[in-house]
């Protein structure tokens, strides 16, 4: 929340840009007027925008949400003369589970030093809150390998599933921890304890969420083949940070897993690890099929054959462009043979205890060979008959992270940009560390027809879990069912398997402040979990609409606004927000005292 006030006798606009957590999504936009509350309703962007400067242009308040860029939104305030602005900006998230914590970040950039500036997060879990950690305020954006403890946070444990944290940090404790101009991610991080090994159903009025996170699983073995771009754009630092960061995974490889490297510029070369002589270079239009079937395939990752790929990659020298298209091709091909090959070495354990993946990193866009990611894109689907998991990595400001994200989660995977920086080994190596260890292929929920609405289900098929993540499954229940029973089959290091769980209550949240004031929030239109089952759905943050609100003339509420559109409006975007996600209202400026209130619940939510 944010107070804006306009001394002037005309009207002044005012712009505000603020960054939100990368899976957050904007839920609503309020602003105040003399005491009266002006909701924005959603609108195609082009309309929204044409709106919002036909409000300005006739000297009204005004407020536009622009579409978001990345973790990047904008925000536009028009104040009449000797006005006086309240606003609020909410965002919800889902929090996501990575490396066995989930991660509540909280943006603070004020730009300036706040006299009374507190957050406070409430966390309220269905299981016990089994750790609990508040590391420093992060002020760079470079990762940081030794996370120490906020010493100006205070913590308390209400009871085993419940906690505060509080953080009120002096001038003085602002200054020595981002300076002058204030700016920082307040971070809490946490996880909970697992009862049941099926994970936990938890239902509330109508609908369900499954969150299935086992442990004591064995990692799977798994076959990884390396593409690395080399082209004359990773010229300098960029290689060497390559290097140092495929040492280092290299290293991590386990006894039981499979590798192979392959190197692409204009050609792309396949790296035989027993002959550097004999690796195989495939020039642009190479009968990619027929070249991968005279050579090997792919290495155990035994000692002798970690210490050559070390070599190999100590090696690497850049020269050419960057064909993109051939080297997807070339790494799939190589994949499913050097799979199948496997599968039929492994006489005594099971033929599907392996997890194959590919790990393609660029740095730029297709200059050579086929350059239409579309075209690239529909070869890579038609190739992909095995449906192997594609990773993607974009290096720096160049790789085209749109075309990046999508190979991937067209293709079982997910796409992640590497930020050019003194710690880009680093966040290379981080990468890797969330995809090293899969646990489970294969993973199925079942739920029985006539406990759940037909097609309402998100999705229930995952290629793979990986240690330390979270699977999320959410549908509708049939007649408003309070108990759902469940079946979760998969693949383990031990073969296929299956377990059953039984879904409980949503508990509720009562959590009260030292004031007595319920934090839980109020009352929305639509159920937690209803929520959750929406974002998981339809994902409604698009690049295609925005929030626009407008003060009317003579009138006086939302409903009179709304009725003077000659748009059909759609439903509340409120009603498609996440339960298990984090919700906030967003402060686009700290101007004067503030008071920040987070509160956490399985399904996490916050509010900020």
């Amino acid at each position: 929340m944010s107070k804006v006030v306009n001394p002037l006798n005309n009207s002044q606009e005012v712009s505000f840009g603020m960054n939100l957590p990368k899976t957050a999504f904007v839920t609503s936009f309020v602003m105040e007027i003399n005491g009266i509350e002006y909701e924005a309703y959603l609108k195609g962007k082009d309309e929204a925008k044409e709106i919002y400067e036909k409000a300005v242009s006739s000297a009204q308040s005004a407020g536009y949400v622009a579409t978001r860029d990345s973790n990047h939104i904008k925000i536009s305030v028009n104040i009449e003369a000797l006005g006086k602005i309240k606003f609020i900006l909410n965002y919800e998230e889902l929090l996501e589970r990575t490396l066995g914590i989930y991660k509540q970040v909280i943006n603070l950039n004020p730009g300036q030093t706040v006299r009374d500036l507190k957050v406070n997060v409430y966390i309220t879990e269905s299981s016990e809150i089994k750790s609990l950690f508040v590391p420093e305020l992060k002020v760079t954006n470079e990762i940081d390998t030794n996370e120490k403890e906020n010493q100006n946070v205070n913590i308390t444990r209400l009871n085993s599933n419940k906690a505060v944290v509080r953080y009120a940090p002096s001038v003085e404790d602002q200054k020595k921890a981002g300076g002058d101009c204030f700016d920082g991610q307040f971070i809490v991080q946490y996880d909970v304890s697992r009862i049941d090994p099926c994970g936990q159903v938890l239902v509330d009025e109508g609908y369900f969420v499954h969150f299935y996170a086992p442990e004591g699983l064995n990692p799977l073995s798994k076959l990884v083949v390396f593409v690395l771009d080399i082209s004359t754009s990773m010229q300098g630092r960029k290689l060497d940070q390559l290097k140092e960061a495929m040492t280092t995974i290299l290293d991590e490889l386990r006894d039981d897993d499979y590798f192979s490297v392959i190197a692409f510029s204009t050609s792309v070369i396949v790296h035989n690890l027993d002959s550097a002589s004999d690796s195989k270079v495939l020039s642009p239009g190479s009968d990619v099929l027929s070249a991968i079937l005279a050579i090997q395939q792919a290495y155990p990752a035994t000692k002798d054959y970690v210490e050559k790929a070390k070599n190999v990659i100590a090696g690497l020298a850049i020269n050419g462009g960057t064909d993109i298209s051939d080297a997807l091709k070339t790494a799939i091909i190589l994949s499913q043979k050097a799979y199948e090959k496997i599968k039929n070495d492994l006489k005594k354990k099971s033929d599907e205890a392996l997890e194959p993946m590919i790990i393609f990193l660029t740095d730029g866009e297709p200059t050579e060979g086929i350059t239409n990611v579309t075209t690239i894109l529909s070869t890579v689907r038609a190739l992909n008959v095995a449906r192997i998991s594609i990773y993607s990595l974009g290096f720096g400001d160049g790789a085209d992270m749109g075309f990046l994200n999508k190979l991937s989660l067209e293709n079982n995977g997910f796409g992640k940009k590497i930020y050019e920086a003194s710690d880009a080994a680093l966040q290379l190596k981080n990468f890797y560390k969330l995809i090293s260890s899969p646990l489970l292929s294969n993973v199925t929920f079942s739920y029985a027809p006539s406990q759940v609405a037909g097609n309402s289900l998100t999705n229930k098929h995952f290629r793979s879990l990986f240690n330390g993540s979270e699977l999320v499954v959410a549908g509708k229940l049939v007649d408003d069912g309070k108990e759902l029973q469940m079946n979760v089959y998969s693949i383990s290091s031990n073969g296929t398997g299956s377990c059953a769980v039984q879904g409980s209550k949503v508990p509720l949240d009562n959590t009260e402040d030292s004031t007595g004031i319920n934090l839980s929030g109020k009352k929305l239109p639509f159920g937690s979990l209803e929520r959750l089952w929406a974002y998981l759905t339809y994902m409604f943050v698009t690049p295609v609409t925005s929030l626009v609100v407008v003060k009317p003339n003579g009138t006086n509420s939302v409903t009179e606004l709304e009725d003077d559109s000659s748009d059909t409006r759609k439903a509340p975007i409120s009603s498609g927000v996440p339960s298990h996600a984090a919700k906030d209202d967003v402060l686009p400026t700290l101007r004067s005292p503030v008071s920040i209130s987070s509160g956490v619940f399985h399904p996490r939510t916050t509010t900020f």
